[in-house]
């Protein structure tokens, strides 16, 4: 390691970390490293291979642990791996009585040489809590009443007011333990009798697939990853202040937990 001993000096003295300092960054993480002060390996989460410790310039102390295996054809985003865990994994159930979810399916593809013909794409279910940041969006195979059955009873409460369009695969909601209100969409935004509407979601597929303009979003494995920091950055307002920061650096220790001092030393 860089830091053993390239100078003489006690290292119980002021000028042994001076001199520390002057070797550079490097030096001064391979210290305390040695010392077992922050962990000297990381695992990656997704390959579970051992990541690298490699320069990147804009970072605090000029390095970052990085996938050694990773590639354009095996992208690992560590964020959105955060918020996978912090939103997907541990997030709580939305609804409850007295509570109104909108719920809703829409097709994410690219146009076909811009006519509006659309190609193969992902369908994306999702569910947002009137008067609330909380939501839930994940990727789905198909619109059966099965799949998108099994994400409603995960996500959301029995005794919540579902609001959806008219897609027979909600028909059996008001069987689930759920008060269903539905609108016709080819007859009106908002239905005249229970003043039943789906706004709110409409409103967040638009934010959602405009936060993803440009990205490879559709990338094979990843996309409901994207849907997770979208969800996350929801659940924050969008905004980086130190509760949301530090909720986030405790997510980040839970998806790469430091290795224990007798596991380094092995």
């Amino acid at each position: 390691m860089a830091c053993e001993r390239k100078f003489n000096e006690s290292e119980a003295t002021t000028g042994f970390y001076l001199l520390l300092g002057q070797h550079g960054n490097k030096a001064v993480l391979d210290w305390v490293m040695k010392e077992g002060l922050i962990p000297s390996r990381y695992e990656c989460p997704k390959c579970k291979k051992d990541m690298l410790l490699v320069e990147r310039k804009g970072t605090i102390d000029g390095f970052e642990w990085r996938c050694r295996v990773q590639s354009k054809e095996n992208p690992h985003f560590v964020c959105r791996s955060v918020c996978m865990v912090a939103c997907v994994n541990e997030s709580a159930k939305l609804g409850g009585e007295g509570k109104i979810v909108e719920i809703d399916e829409s097709l994410f593809g690219k146009m076909k040489y811009g006519k509006g013909k659309r190609v193969k794409g992902n369908w994306v279910f999702g569910g947002v809590q009137r008067d609330s940041k909380k939501c839930f969006f994940r990727v789905v195979p198909n619109r059966t009443k099965v799949e998108l059955l099994s994400v409603i009873r995960e996500w959301i409460l029995p005794g919540t007011t579902i609001i959806s369009d008219c897609w027979r695969a909600y028909e059996c909601l008001s069987d689930e333990g759920y008060r269903h209100l539905t609108v016709n969409h080819s007859l009106t935004f908002k239905d005249p009798e229970t003043g039943a509407h789906t706004n709110a979601i409409e409103g967040t597929w638009w934010a959602i697939k405009r936060n993803l303009k440009g990205h490879t979003a559709h990338v094979e494995g990843q996309f409901d990853s994207y849907l997770a920091e979208y969800m996350w950055r929801r659940s924050n307002e969008h905004k980086m202040i130190d509760a949301n920061f530090k909720d986030y650096l405790k997510a980040i220790a839970r998806v790469y937990p430091p290795h224990e001092l007798d596991d380094q030393k092995k």
